[in-house]
Order: structure tokens, then C-alpha cells, then sequence
């Protein structure tokens, strides 16, 4: 898999690419609600259990202490109402301000790839979750002889949709997850109806700062960005349209031109609206200051490129929502 081996949240953008493969043009018919997670109930009400990458784990049927080693679990859990003991930290910037204030006083328990064990013991959970990167594969040994372990499946089937679907499998919320679920694809709806004019005529690229010297990347339209654009039945230009399912291209700033048919640019940016990773780089060269989507003011920042949760989602939803209200008024 692409760049699985990841081991800090400013690198979240490298998920992105090992995640893009599993979103399908056709994502809404890949729903999320066909992940087999639940296995079954035990004859206990206290446990069940649940299947994972690592095998079968029994689970308390009502965790009430858990932490998350991963990002996306921990946004999936503030979304689901669950407040984690721990959860680990890659940078408060990175971190959506729907769920800032709450994150920021939960214990730390890990950055990126550096989990701290001792920590995550000392808080005494019922239950650890997280995603099956690379990273936190090799600690599961570790993790699940605190408290029972559960990693969400990571992979090239895998879609941001998912991630939510078993953290609320793991935790027993799957009421909540249905009804943000409903909300986010009646939001879908009703914008698919209300621009249907702008998404049958603007194409979109999607991009964002790179971690090659001197690149940024281009991703498909399977990423995460890509899939919530195609549920909307937006159009792309040829630089996304060009990128292979499931990964991203890595070109050279100096390359702006290859953005010059888009009519809108969507990017990543830190949750204070500030350009991530590096992207301002491409920002301020003058080739890209005159391309036509930027000199329209048609580029579109959003701190939910990679999104954990259907509220996350929902966000990413409204930043193409504005743009295209935006274009519907010129």
C-alpha cells in the first residue's frame, strides 16, 4: 500500500492516498452500513464480540473507558458522543474545531507512530481502538494486553466512511451513527437537486502541499475529497481526472499549468483556515496566481480533506457547497 507507514498527523495527508482506492465512483452504492464488523452478541450482556484485522475480540458491550491511538477514531468518537480518556496527538492544528475544545483536555496517549503504553495503562481503559496502519499493527501485542483492541481494517478497499461505521460497531453507538448518517445523505440530496446547473458544468482539481522536496500532489477522484464530489456528480478537471484510482501524483510546483482547466481548487488547510502542509509554496508562484480558477477567486480551502467522522464529512460538504453558491451568484 502507498505510504502506510505514517507517523504523524502532519503526514495525515499521506492517508489520503493509501485510502482513495477504496472510494469507488460510485461510493453511495459502497455505503458504509455493509462493513461486517459485528461477529456476534455473547450469551453475556457485559461482552460481545467483534471481528478485526487482528482476529476476534471479545468487547465490552458498553465501553466506558476507551482510548484512541488514531485520529480518525478519536474524531469518529467525538461524533458519536463519546469522550475518549486518551487519544493521540499529531497537532491541535490538525484537529477540526467542532471537536478542538474537547480534544484539547483529553490526555495524550501517543504521536503518530510513538504510543505511549505506561500512559494508556495508567488511565485504566475497557476498551482501545484505532485503525490497522502499519504503525499500530506492530503495537497491537502491546495495546491488547492493557485492554481489549480493536483496529478498524486499513487498506485499499477501505473508504473514509468506514472508519466511522466500526468505531461505532466497537463502542455499541450504531443509533448515533444512523441517524449522521441520514444527515449527511439527505445533505447530498439536497445539494445534488440545488446546483445540479454548477456540478453539470465546474470542474474541479484537488490538491494539496506534498512531502516530496519541492512537489505537491494531485489526488484522483477517488480520494476522499474526489468521492464526496462524485456522490455530488461534480465534474473534474484533467489533472484529477488523470490520476490513477487510488493514488495521488506528485509534481513539481513549478507545474501549475497543469491546474489551468480547472474551475475550481480545492485544498487542505489547518482548522484555523491557514494553508497545510506546505501548499503556500504553490500559492506564491506566479504561475499559479494567474490560472484562471485563481484569478476568478475560484479556489476552495477546507480543513476536512481527510475526514474521520460524517460530521467531518458534512464539512467538507459545506466548503463545495459554498463554492458552488458562490459560482450560482456570478
Amino acid at each position: 500500500m502507498t505510504h502506510a507507514y505514517l507517523h504523524s498527523r502532519r503526514l495525515r495527508g499521506l492517508l489520503a492516498a493509501a485510502l482513495a482506492a477504496g472510494l469507488a465512483l460510485t461510493v453511495a452504492a459502497c455505503s458504509s452500513d455493509s462493513a461486517p464488523v459485528a461477529e456476534k452478541t455473547s450469551t453475556t450482556a457485559s461482552t460481545r464480540t467483534v471481528s478485526t484485522p487482528e482476529g476476534k475480540v471479545t468487547v465490552p458491550s458498553h465501553p466506558l473507558r476507551v482510548v484512541s491511538v488514531h485520529s480518525w477514531t478519536t474524531e469518529s468518537l467525538l461524533d458519536l458522543g463519546v469522550t475518549p480518556l486518551g487519544v493521540e496527538d499529531s497537532g491541535a492544528e490538525y484537529v477540526p474545531q467542532r471537536y478542538l475544545a474537547r480534544w484539547t483536555k483529553i490526555d495524550k496517549v501517543a504521536q503518530g507512530a510513538t504510543v505511549d503504553f505506561e500512559k494508556i495503562a495508567a488511565l485504566k481503559p475497557d476498551l482501545i481502538v484505532g485503525v490497522d496502519v502499519p504503525y499500530l499493527k506492530k503495537d497491537y501485542a502491546k495495546l491488547s494486553a492493557i485492554a481489549p483492541t480493536v483496529l478498524a481494517p486499513f487498506g485499499d478497499d477501505q473508504t473514509w466512511q468506514d472508519y466511522p461505521t466500526y468505531t461505532a460497531d466497537y463502542v455499541g453507538a450504531n443509533a448515533k451513527l444512523a441517524a449522521l448518517k441520514k444527515k449527511y445523505d439527505s445533505a447530498v440530496a439536497a445539494a445534488k437537486t440545488e446546483y445540479a446547473p454548477q456540478l453539470a458544468s465546474i470542474k474541479w482539481d484537488v490538491v494539496q502541499g506534498g512531502f516530496d522536496a519541492g512537489n505537491y500532489w494531485i489526488y484522483s477522484t477517488t480520494s476522499p475529497v474526489g468521492s464526496v464530489l462524485t456522490q455530488l456528480g461534480a465534474q473534474f478537471a484533467s489533472a484529477t481526472a488523470a490520476v490513477k484510482p487510488g493514488g495521488q501524483n506528485s509534481v513539481s510546483y513549478e507545474k501549475t499549468d497543469l491546474l489551468a482547466d480547472a474551475d475550481e481548487i480545492i485544498y487542505y488547510t489547518n482548522n484555523d483556515g491557514t494553508p497545510a502542509n506546505d501548499i503556500d509554496k504553490l500559492f506564491a508562484l506566479q504561475g499559479y496566481q494567474n490560472l484562471p480558477a485563481v484569478k476568478a477567486g475560484h479556489t476552495v480551502g477546507t480543513p476536512d480533506f481527510l475526514p474521520g467522522s460524517y460530521s467531518d464529512a458534512l464539512g467538507l460538504l459545506g466548503s463545495i457547497t459554498d463554492a458552488l453558491k458562490k459560482d450560482a451568484a456570478q
